[in-house]
């Protein structure tokens, strides 16, 4: 084991002020390495002395992971660790941590503005057609959650409030874990029948990849919305487009994309019904400060030999 515990960013994005991880981040007793760049030959010659990897977006391989005999940890401030091999991670004893819950109601209030912008026509708010538009009004409109964590749970409540129907599709339906909303439990394909808003919140698995496609989307109502605040691969990226052209959907709100980000001339930035966000929802100034911090403490409890508050199980 080396001396001194080197942490390394492999991530760009960490280094940005608005997530400020720099030399004195994890404390004294630990040196955050920064390399001169990101890709794998930049990173190569610090990987053989890293204790720890950090990441946001940028995806740490089982190549990374081989590379670095002293690894005991992979870390990041979100919670989807689909750019992480954790199976890899696990296999060769490294912990893997995210943060769980920090994000979810900045990500929901994300996917309620989407909706607001969408039913209330506000890409037209530089045409003087919107003065003559009439708008939807959300009370009383079916609200189709799909995932039920800190975000689909958030959600569930804002749904509530507005006097939204709330109707959720999830693995594991237990009323329990919302009890103060009145949801009702469906499969997939009623939620998608049923919903005027459909707001994506799970995972991305080989069980979610692509779950929203041309056979899926085809049973949603014409005037309905779809709203992905989940992971891009999540839906499948043409067979939207193809739809949204056609006019068979009112709207839709699209945080994550595939590939992400889109092209700059792709058919969804041509459509006005199309609002595209950077992968940005669950980034505010609460939701940073929370998220950072966590994962600040996950990283010190494994370096002291302590259990993680947010290990991830292959």
């Amino acid at each position: 084991m080396v001396s001194v515990a080197r942490l390394l960013v492999v991530d760009p994005l960490l280094l940005t002020e608005e997530f400020g991880i720099g030399p004195g981040w994890a404390g004294p007793e630990h040196e955050v390495v920064i390399p001169d760049g990101f890709a794998l030959d930049d990173l190569r010659p610090h990987l053989g002395d890293a204790v720890g990897l950090l990441t946001a977006h940028q995806p740490v391989t089982e190549e990374m992971i081989t590379l670095a005999p002293n690894l005991r940890l992979v870390a990041k401030p979100g919670a989807g660790v689909d750019n992480i091999d954790v199976a890899a991670a696990a296999g060769r004893g490294v912990v893997v941590t995210n943060v769980k819950g920090a994000r979810g109601r900045a990500v929901a209030e994300h996917a309620l503005f989407m909706m607001l912008y969408l039913a209330r026509h506000a890409w037209l708010c530089a045409d003087p057609a919107w003065q003559g538009t009439t708008s939807v009004q959300l009370g009383g409109k079916t609200l189709g959650v799909v995932g039920l964590g800190a975000i689909g749970s958030h959600l569930a409540r804002f749904g509530q409030g507005l006097a939204m129907p709330v109707i959720v599709h999830t693995r594991t339906p237990d009323p329990g874990r919302i009890a103060d909303v009145s949801v009702e439990f469906v499969a997939l394909d009623g939620l998608l029948r049923r919903a005027d808003f459909v707001v994506l919140c799970v995972p991305l698995t080989d069980e979610t990849h692509q779950m929203i496609n041309r056979s899926t989307l085809g049973p949603m109502k014409d005037d309905a919305h779809l709203i992905n605040v989940a992971r891009g691969p999540i839906v499948a990226t043409e067979d939207l487009l193809e739809v949204m052209r056609s006019g068979r959907l009112a709207g839709a709100g699209l945080d994550v994309t595939d590939p992400e980000p889109l092209p700059p001339d792709h058919g969804l930035r041509q459509l006005p019904n199309v609002l595209i966000s950077p992968h940005n929802a669950g980034r505010t100034h609460e939701s940073q400060t929370a998220a950072l911090e966590r994962m600040r403490t996950n990283v010190r409890l494994v370096l002291a030999g302590r259990s993680t508050m947010d290990p991830v199980e292959p």
